[in-house]
């Protein structure tokens, strides 16, 4: 367990804002905030899974209600489309609720909970790090502890411990697990019996009690560590490349910080997560303590290379990342981005996924398996794995406990009674460098090779904000234009609906006679291209691998991400929750709008990971460039009509409709803080909104609020790419997708309602995007249903939501704020 920091400030959070010292009450008002949803659980299907999650909230039967969940899959569907109807896309309402509405009082959650964590090992760290969330309330340098939360949270990972002990378990998992005989189907026993039973490949991924080689390939055991490059330095590729992957073993990782000699390891890839997503946020504290920050970092992650390959993973679902294992850590590839108080990094990943490597071209049937349903009451008690056998053992047992019951709800009452319920002040007193956006800035190639610790101490002092070029990869670029054609295919309807208007478009030579835009060639665009994004993702996965061991493995990849702490990442995981979930909605609804959403997970009450986007810059640095170093360019109209020339139409598309979608996402959202360093546009035209610090009923500013009455942002830097106000593109594409969204949020909107209402009834005002209370539902349920009587009306209020922000003088003004305050290009 991550030790915590000895002096904790009890700091003045709100609850409301005439409640003083008294136990917070929203919790308790949640039947009157969902009252509009109907007690009826009879008419509930198995797979309506947000409703099963409201009757837990509002139902005076809470057994008939966890009854309901026992019938619900926990696992995503990869088949899908990640249209996601499984319970763990549900676990941060979930724990919400089972903290501060059951005050971990409710045996009978529990025990669900429980079960479903011993037998999908996904669930379990989903729900041990929203558990270890909670365990504090933090807002800025106010901290309050939730002891009971914390003892739970050391309880439960000790008894997942117990329970994954002495296997390695990564994806196939799911493959060996013993379900009812309803649902064993032919393929899946035929899938499970054709996996190869050679005693060198590691049975750990058939969910078998591992088996310990002690040959090491040593090559293995040195990359990525100090000692490589020592005595790898003159070797090429060719000398130590691993050419049989059944020499990879998965050890268990240990903690590079742990120095305790008595503590014995734990033999579970349980622990091994948690060790390692441990040491990786520790790692940011570390580095607020040196003044070499980057080569720092590098030695750091050199050391924990030591412990690598490891049986340790990426908690992400999207592109099924959390099936592949951690091979190394690319430390040369990380940047450090630091104030004085903070130090985030990227960290850059090689992974793989071990059981497709004999049977590469199996991979999708291994995908079907794995996204059948998995359910708690489908498990039998007769299994193989350790894991059944525990939960044979455990199935009519209370989780074994050092507390009883209502000794957690004295206390939890206890902790809360001794907080100021003050309205606090939730206001970004943080630089601009704190924010993501400042990963996705660029300089020129030539300035990569500056010293890493004079970048630091510049970084330190703010005298620039921009890094040395980087990727910013997440997958490798063809696996995302897989799911986005295979999108297309599977959504019923979606023809009918989204196919564009040619007349939209015209021509590429009828648009640009409007802009007319400059004809580069082909130097000029891959100069342009590498200055403006960055080193593309194809060719540094491309670089990379050519330098390492592992480049034979067939399911090699990379992954980017973005370490933070000292952020409540819990609300920013809140939001991309919500914005994942419009995204759904489109699609459900087949229409063309296009949210790059990025996955975020909290690790802890004040730190976490965020998933980097490929090949893109924020506009705010595209801004510096053209005024800077790309001066033939008048404007960003006339970059873009220059730089996607040979692909206007395709570009242009993904531009209207990321514009459309993210307009819809903000207006219904109010996302503030909308300023060019937290937008992105990427080699492909999509426009992509980032940091969610500022949402719902918050906005920075000090009495400032420069975008208070402003629907969504929509400047005519942004029109002008569509050809203006009076554009086909503007009148013809952009009004329409707005409307057609709009009405498609507004039919869908018990969604976006139901996931907001049941966070705010247990989370209240802790959360800085519910800082008006209930007043903040109010708003968002009003903003979807405007008072209009028909299609019409609807119309017309939707165009004049769209005219009332077009170029509007409060968003300006924000843009020029923000530029004299911060140094922000608009």
């Amino acid at each position: 367990m991550q030790q915590k920091d000895q002096n904790q400030n009890t700091g003045c959070l709100c609850f409301g804002k005439k409640q003083k010292g008294e136990f917070p009450k929203t919790f308790k008002k949640s039947g009157k905030i969902l009252k509009k949803y109907k007690d009826n659980s009879l008419d509930i299907s198995d797979d309506a899974i947000l409703e099963v999650m409201i009757r837990l909230y509002i139902s005076e039967n809470k057994s008939k209600a966890i009854e309901m969940l026992q019938r619900c899959r926990i696992n995503p569907n990869y088949e899908a489309n990640l249209i996601r109807n499984d319970l763990e896309y549900f676990i941060p309402q979930l724990i919400n609720f089972l903290v501060f509405h059951q005050q971990l009082s409710d045996e009978r959650l529990i025990q669900f909970i429980t079960k479903a964590s011993q037998i999908d090992f996904f669930f379990a760290h989903l729900v041990y790090f929203q558990l270890k969330s909670l365990s504090q309330i933090v807002a800025h340098s106010n901290r309050v502890e939730l002891k009971i939360v914390q003892k739970f949270v050391q309880e439960f990972e000790e008894q997942m411990t117990i329970n994954y002990q002495g296997n390695l378990l990564i994806a196939t998992q799911f493959l060996k697990i013993h379900l009812d005989d309803s649902i064993k189907s032919s393929s899946l026993r035929k899938s499970i019996t054709s996996i190869s039973n050679k005693k060198i490949k590691q049975e750990v991924y058939q969910g078998s009690v591992r088996i310990r080689s002690f040959k090491q390939n040593e090559v293995v055991q040195l990359y990525g560590t100090n000692q490589w490059e020592q005595e790898m330095a003159n070797k090429s590729p060719s000398q130590y490349i691993v050419r049989n992957h059944e020499d990879i073993e998965l050890e268990d990782y240990s903690s590079i910080f742990d120095n305790n000699e008595d503590i014995q390891p734990v033999d579970t890839a349980f622990q091994s997560n948690i060790n390692f997503w441990n040491d990786i946020t520790k790692i940011c504290d570390e580095l607020s303590k040196s003044n070499t920050k980057t080569q720092y970092l590098h030695s750091l992650l050199n050391k924990m290379n030591a412990n690598l390959p490891a049986a340790v993973y990426v908690p992400f679902v999207k592109n099924s990342i959390r099936n592949y294992a951690v091979l190394n850590i690319v430390s040369k590839e990380s940047r450090v981005f630091s104030t004085k108080m903070r130090s985030p990094y990227s960290l850059t990943l090689e992974i793989y996924r071990p059981e497709i490597e004999d049977n590469y071209n199996e991979q999708q049937l291994l995908d079907k398996q794995m996204s059948l349903a998995i359910k708690t009451n489908m498990i039998k008690a007769d299994g193989n794995c350790q894991s059944q056998v525990i939960i044979s053992e455990q199935q009519n047992t209370q989780m074994n406990r050092t507390f009883s019951l209502a000794e957690a709800q004295n206390t939890f009452n206890n902790e809360f009674q001794n907080i100021k319920f003050n309205q606090f002040n939730y206001q970004n007193n943080e630089s601009e460098s704190d924010g993501i956006g400042l990963f996705y800035n660029y300089r020129h190639t030539n300035n990569q090779n500056q010293d890493p610790d004079q970048q630091d101490e510049m970084i330190d002092q703010q005298i620039i904000v921009q890094q040395s070029s980087f990727s910013n990869a997440t997958d490798e670029q063809q696996s995302d234009k897989i799911v986005e054609q295979n999108s297309s295919q599977k959504i019923s309807g979606l023809g009918d609906k989204s196919n564009l208007e040619i007349s939209s478009f015209n021509s590429r030579v009828s648009y640009l006679q409007d802009g007319k835009g400059l004809v580069l060639n082909q130097e000029e665009y891959q100069e342009i291209k590498s200055t403006i994004f960055g080193e593309n993702s194809i060719d540094q996965s491309e670089r990379i691998k050519r330098q390492s061991p592992f480049q034979t493995l067939k399911s090699w990849k990379l992954v980017h991400l973005i370490i933070k702490t000292g952020d409540n990442l819990k609300q920013e995981q809140f939001a991309l929750q919500l914005i994942c979930q419009f995204d759904q909605i489109f699609k459900k609804e087949g229409l063309p709008l296009k949210l790059r959403y990025y996955e975020v997970l909290s690790l802890g009450p004040d730190c976490g990971m965020i998933e980097m986007i490929k090949n893109a810059t924020t506009i705010d640095s595209l801004q510096k460039n053209l005024q800077k170093k790309y001066t033939q360019f008048s404007d960003f109209s006339d970059f873009f009509r220059s730089f996607f020339r040979n692909n206007i139409e395709q570009a242009l598309q993904n531009y209207v409709q990321s514009l459309a979608a993210y307009c819809l996402v903000c207006y219904f959202l109010q996302v503030k803080d909308r300023h060019n360093g937290n937008i992105l546009l990427d080699d492909e035209g999509h426009l992509i909104h980032i940091d969610f610090g500022f949402f719902l009923s918050i906005s920075p500013g000090k009495g400032m609020e420069f975008e208070g009455k402003v629907p969504f942002k929509l400047l005519s830097d942004y029109i002008k790419v569509l050809g203006g106000v009076k554009g086909a593109l503007f009148q013809d594409h952009f009004r329409k997708l707005f409307y057609k969204g709009f009405k498609a949020c507004q039919k869908h909107q018990n969604e976006i309602l139901l996931l907001v209402e049941m966070m705010y009834t247990g989370h209240g005002t802790t959360l800085p995007c519910f800082q008006k209370g209930e007043v903040a539902l109010k708003e968002l349920e009003n903003r979807f249903n405007p008072r209009v009587a028909s299609d019409a009306e609807l119309f017309v209020y939707v165009q004049g939501l769209i005219n009332k922000s077009l170029d509007n003088w409060r968003a300006r003004w924000y843009d020029k704020f923000q530029y004299f305050a911060q140094g922000i290009f608009y």
